[in-house]
């Protein structure tokens, strides 16, 4: 072969690698992008308050995702997506509060079905999306340590579909750690102080010492984890918000924005546990 021939040839040979390689790295229309990602949580904020405890808890889950989905080897884009839109119909559901928080689930899941296709995900993506949202609710169940009911059981009073994709297994867990957490624990009791569903109590009880207190949550939620690498991190969360909560001067700490000040104040000094990343900013 003549050096000219030789050369075109490996011409030839080098734009096929290109070629092939960029077909190999262009993104499936089912990953969840960054921009994509971003265009849902506008359509979340269309369902809830910008910087309420809903939109925040979402947020959180999001940069959860990626390390417990793929520690189980879930697909990270299905638990993204399904993150960002678990909780969007809470507060704007159908029917009365109560009624809005037990069916947000099976409503969420719902609302998948419309803002993914719309995205340009297939129905398969979405349907998959849509099933971890119904499956994420919960704890259910019985509390044999603190002998009652969980609070989802007594609250709801129906039963709800176990998580069975594994993709739902990721969603559950991290929807349930992040409620071990501090920032947990302010959303519940800030829910518990503000919603008119709950009977009114002291912030300590909202808290720590009521039947249905958010450290209630945090023992409910860490008995139920599913994945292994949920649970090894949910031992750390236990002891973390403990730490917090016996720390509160409860004398002092009479209302939501101080308990808020109290859990702030705490994080500086003793940051979440390492097995949860910290959230990223991508998404502001």
């Amino acid at each position: 072969m003549s050096r000219g021939a030789r050369a075109a040839t490996l011409g030839v040979f080098a734009f096929a690698l290109v070629f092939g390689a960029s077909r190999l790295r262009r993104p499936s229309p089912d990953e969840l992008s960054t921009a994509d990602a971003r265009h849902v949580v506008e359509k979340t904020l269309e369902r809830v308050k910008k910087g309420g405890p809903n939109h925040l808890h979402m947020r959180r889950l999001y940069f959860l995702a990626a390390p417990f989905a793929e520690a189980a080897k879930a697909d990270v884009h299905v638990v993204h997506a399904a993150a960002l839109l678990h909780d969007a119909t809470k507060e704007d559901g159908q029917g009365e509060p109560k009624e809005r928080f037990c069916n947000h689930g099976s409503e969420g899941g719902a609302w998948a079905l419309t803002v993914l296709p719309a995205l340009g995900k297939s129905t398969g993506f979405a349907q998959r999306v849509s099933a971890a949202i119904v499956e994420h609710m919960g704890p259910c169940g019985h509390n044999d340590t603190w002998g009652d009911a969980r609070f989802m059981t007594k609250f709801c009073q129906r039963t709800y579909p176990p998580p069975a994709s594994l993709e739902a297994k990721v969603l559950y867990d991290i929807d349930m750690l992040d409620l071990m957490t501090v920032d947990g624990v302010v959303k519940v009791v800030e829910l518990r102080q503000k919603n008119p569903e709950f009977e009114r109590e002291p912030i300590e009880d909202s808290a720590l010492s009521g039947r249905d207190s958010a450290w209630k949550s945090v023992n409910d939620a860490h008995q139920t984890l599913l994945t292994p690498a949920a649970k090894e991190c949910g031992g750390a969360l236990v002891t973390h918000s403990k730490q917090f909560l016996d720390g509160v001067d409860w004398k002092q700490v009479k209302d939501v924005p101080a308990f808020k000040a109290a859990a702030l104040a705490y994080l500086l000094e003793h940051p979440r546990p390492a097995c949860l990343p910290a959230p990223g900013d991508e998404l502001d």
